[in-house]
């Protein structure tokens, strides 16, 4: 396990590496360049980890349109991040504890991608971070992973608001998205495991957040929306 993350930082290293040689020689398209470095690291890691992916749904994922996009999953493993962004094949920011921040290399690379930080001691802090996310949003998806933390048995753990009032506050189409699977890939990991590990990741209807106020209302009709996603049992009337 050491030996795959070793290498998957290694990977990191050389492509920010030659991510500031591009910027520092005035490379043009930045955008373009650093989606073919996403899809490239995304690639790396599941092959490292002997992930098979299916995906099923994706023609619910928004086309790009200038729209902000707000994509919410349960939350089971480190690898959900690189399935998160194969699904969306773009340049996709995640909402993310400051402890993560803290790591130079990956600090670096999560600002590139448009990552949100934020303090979850400080209620406060974290409530002007959302807001101001919602503010700078552009066409770039942005991953909130509203359990808050990662499932240690694969079981969806209680569903927090936060997220929901960014998606408000940002008018923004709610993607519900469900993986399965992924903590085999790495937490449940047995030693000696040979073969792909089957991760499953289904993108279910997007919620259009436009027309809803930033009530709490509003904020449960999402909740409800994305766990209805999530337990099979489609959409609330």
């Amino acid at each position: 396990m050491i030996l795959r993350v070793i290498k998957v930082l290694g990977f990191m290293l050389k492509r920010v590496l030659m991510l500031i040689g591009f910027k520092l020689t005035g490379g043009k398209d930045q955008e373009a360049w650093l989606l073919k470095q996403v899809r490239a690291w995304t690639d790396y890691v599941l092959d490292v980890f002997t992930v098979e992916l299916s995906i099923s749904g994706s023609e619910n994922f928004p086309a790009p349109d200038g729209r902000k996009v707000i994509i919410m999953s349960n939350h089971q493993s480190q690898l959900d991040i690189p399935c998160l962004t194969k699904a969306s094949d773009r340049v996709t920011g995640f909402v993310a504890k400051r402890e993560l921040s803290r790591i130079p290399l990956l600090n670096y690379w999560m600002h590139q991608i448009g990552c949100v930080i934020i303090d979850r001691a400080d209620k406060r802090g974290a409530h002007q971070a959302l807001e101001k996310a919602a503010r700078d949003m552009g066409a770039k998806p942005l991953v909130v992973f509203p359990e808050g933390t990662r499932s240690r048995d694969g079981a969806l753990l209680p569903f927090k608001l936060g997220g929901t009032r960014l998606a408000l506050l940002a008018q923004a189409v709610i993607v519900p998205v469900l993986i399965e699977g992924s903590r085999d890939a790495v937490e449940n990991r047995k030693p000696g495991t040979v073969g792909r590990i089957p991760v499953r990741l289904t993108i279910f209807p997007p919620l259009d957040a436009r027309g809803l106020d930033e009530g709490k209302a509003s904020q449960v009709k999402i909740k409800e929306y994305v766990e209805r996603c999530w337990h099979g049992r489609g959409a609330p009337n």
